[in-house]
């Protein structure tokens, strides 16, 4: 039987690394077992005869450093520094407490033995019992007719017994000859050798396997073994039977040092069945600290065909990734400056992406920030930008955008203004297009201004009022004769309501004459200064119409934009509700909508409702609860339904059983699997034995975040 790996805290697949070097040692936790410690026996009555041990008996305490006994009698061998204890008795020390019938101890060695055990560990949880105990060296202990559980010791649900263990109270390991593991009476695991954690420090071995089942792959089986390498370095390596594709291994390697840490992920699926080809996907994310202040990222990503995360994803997201994106970077910064520089490509995992419309590769992009304050209030900001796009189709070339301003912030108690004058100046090198060298200049001026209102209500809090106005100035120039690289509409919301361009990129810069008018308040707590309330709306009006478009749009001739409207309200503790909503004046319709309502009650009761909706796009409500219909056991269920196309995305139950030692699950789960609307039925199952490890496969996360 292989040895079963410790299972980091928390439930985590992966326990923390240690920041050290590799030539470090690494860290023990060290007992004060040097002898120097005096021996002290306390009792209400002794006998002492000359050359004869001295036998103490009623109330006898002993206590050597950390270590502590109490019984109601003791023989003390003042020659050879033996103790014997014929009677019921009681150890402890840093690393266990136990109870035993009678034994003996060695002071001098540090040897003990036990018999008729009852033991708990202190620094983690578990407890158990023995025919007897022998400490060979204080921090090593032989125990034969050994079981342990993290359960009420009285009424265990499940335990681990052996024949003979050996316990390495240090290291917080222990080794098992003749395992087996009961559960409810029924023996469900059994090993001639078997290795297992007493407490929460990381060792190699093979964690517990997970079983599960979909409509499409069948039975799927991985057994993951983890490689404790050093503090500093870990492995996991995890062999995968798929019984409708083939055997799947997956290896996961991480590294940790005071300037650096990485992780490289590989999967591979040799002569897939189903698809009829081999199959990988690989990942490589690292980071490092070159000097103070510089720095150093790389996340490189690949997959053998576009079909992989749809055929071997676990969910919808999986299977709608368009494109896997590869980067290096580099960064350093300084008091009033920040400097960038950065490459990346996409494989494009989309099918239905023509060339010509497949992202471009960036190679490179060099940023340049400057924040440099001149006098008191007034500041002088320049984002410089240089990038060289590249793609097999299309138009490729250089872009050099430069944005500088000055900046004058005015800042007093209940008010402040923010004028800013700038220009935005850009400029190409390009080939394939009808222009080589096209630029563009344009001045760019703003004000932003605000109120701040306050007043104290009748239970104390204080309520805020906080109007705003911002207005933009962007002379038109038209721009038809620019390539267009990575410039799209932002998404209209809130923050959009303050920023100088309506597109990302720096493709266009958009033309304006307008003026947001906004207004805030909010609710805070007189007891805990938090915000219960947040309510925002905001809108722009326009003075002449927008010109500069993208992809041969008509002027937009709005006077004004859709009206933006944000809620954050936690009427209790226990709720919590958001809401946002986009009003469009001139098609009388919604643009956008989202609603999300979240509770969290006693006895694990947990729902939330979530509604996403954008026009012609997005129209979907998702629900997720856990209810508690007894002591002990939950129902938790989901419901994803889509009615822009009219169906049910994801439809999930359960139910959950948890005690103080154990806890059981089951889920069922039907959710779409690819672009074509085919469905994809899962089964999962868990048995998780706390302080122990699990059986089956991780449940699904329900409430990991909020969905809305």
């Amino acid at each position: 039987m292989p040895l079963l790996a410790q299972a980091p805290a928390g439930g985590s697949d992966r326990p923390e690394l240690v920041c050290l070097e590799p030539e470090d040692e690494s860290p023990r936790r060290r007992l004060d077992r040097d002898g120097s410690s005096p021996l002290r026996i306390f009792s209400e009555q002794f006998e002492a005869i000359h050359d004869q041990p001295v036998r103490f008996h009623d109330s006898v305490r002993v206590e050597v450093g950390d270590q502590r006994l109490e019984t109601d009698e003791l023989i003390y061998d003042r020659a050879s520094g033996r103790i014997e204890l014929p009677a019921l008795l009681r150890y402890s020390d840093a690393l266990i407490t136990l109870k035993a019938e009678r034994g003996w101890v060695e002071t001098e060695i540090s040897q003990a033995q036990f018999q008729g055990v009852d033991y708990r560990f202190t620094r983690g949880e578990g407890s158990g019992a023995a025919a007897s105990i022998e400490l060979l060296s204080g921090t090593t202990a032989q125990v034969d007719a050994f079981s342990f559980t993290t359960c009420d010791p009285d009424r265990p649900d499940w335990q681990l017994k052996a024949g003979e263990v050996r316990l390495d109270l240090e290291r917080g390991q222990g080794t098992a000859r003749h395992a087996r593991l009961d559960f409810k009476g029924v023996p469900i695991l059994y090993s001639p050798w078997l290795s297992f954690p007493l407490d929460d420090q990381r060792k190699s071995g093979f964690l517990y396997p997970s079983l599960g089942f979909s409509s499409d792959d069948g039975f799927d089986l991985r057994v993951p073994w983890y490689w404790n390498i050093a503090p500093n370095q870990d492995a996991t390596f995890t062999p995968r039977l798929i019984q409708q594709r083939g055997f799947w291994l997956g290896t996961e390697y991480r590294f940790l040092t005071r300037r650096q840490r990485g992780q490289v992920d590989l999967e591979l699926l040799p002569s897939d069945r189903e698809a009829d080809r081999n199959r990988y996907y690989g990942q490589l994310a690292w980071q490092a600290r070159l000097a103070p202040r510089w720095s150093a990222r790389a996340d490189l990503r690949r997959a053998s065909d576009e079909d992989y995360f749809v055929d071997l994803g676990s969910d919808l997201a999986d299977s709608a990734v368009q494109f896997l994106r590869s980067s290096v970077s580099a960064r350093g910064s300084g008091r009033n400056w920040s400097f960038q520089v950065m490459a990346d490509a996409f494989q494009v995992l989309d099918v239905n992406v023509a060339p010509g419309n497949e992202p471009y590769r960036r190679l490179p992009r060099i940023q340049l920030d400057i924040d440099q304050p001149l006098t008191r209030g007034l500041e002088f900001v320049m984002d410089n930008e240089l990038v060289y796009f590249d793609r097999d189709a299309g138009v490729t070339g250089a872009r050099f955008d430069t944005h500088s301003r000055l900046r004058y912030n005015l800042l007093r108690p209940g008010w402040f203004l923010r004028p800013e004058v700038g220009v935005r100046s850009t400029a190409y090198d390009v080939s394939g297009w009808e222009a080589s060298s096209p630029t563009r200049t344009t001045p760019i001026a703003s004000f932003d201004a605000g109120l701040i209102f306050e007043r104290r209500t009748q239970r104390g809090d204080v309520q805020t009022l906080e109007p705003r106005l911002f207005y933009l100035y962007v002379p038109f120039e038209n721009q038809d004769d620019l390539p267009n690289f990575d410039t799209r509409d932002l998404t209209f919301g809130m923050s959009q309501l303050f920023h100088h361009n309506r597109f990302s990129g720096a493709d266009r810069q958009g033309d304006a004459n307008q003026l947001t008018l906004a207004l805030s308040s909010r609710l805070i707590g007189a007891d805990d200064g938090r915000s219960r309330l947040e309510a925002s709306i905001g809108q722009i009006l326009y003075f002449r119409d927008l010109k500069v478009q993208l992809d041969d749009q008509p002027v937009d001739e709005r006077s004004r934009s859709a009206t933006v409207a944000e809620v954050f309200w936690r009427p209790a503790r226990q709720v919590v509700l958001n809401a946002g909503l986009q009003w469009d004046h001139k098609e009388s319709e919604t643009q956008v909508a989202r609603f999300g309502l979240s509770f969290i009650g006693r006895d694990a009761r947990q729902a939330s409702i979530g509604y996403r909706y954008r026009r012609d796009r997005v129209d979907q409500v998702d629900l997720r609860f856990r209810y508690p219909v007894r002591a002990n056991i939950n129902l938790i269920g989901r419901v994803n339904y889509s009615f822009e196309d009219d169906e049910t995305l994801e439809l999930l139950g359960g139910i959950e059983y948890e005690s103080c030692c154990w806890a059981l699950r089951l889920t069922g789960r039907e959710y779409i699997r690819d672009r074509d609307s085919e469905t994809r039925r899962t089964v999962f199952m868990e048995l998780h034995l706390k302080g122990l490890g699990s059986l089956g496969r991780r449940p699904y996360p329900l409430f990991t975040h909020q969905h809305f």
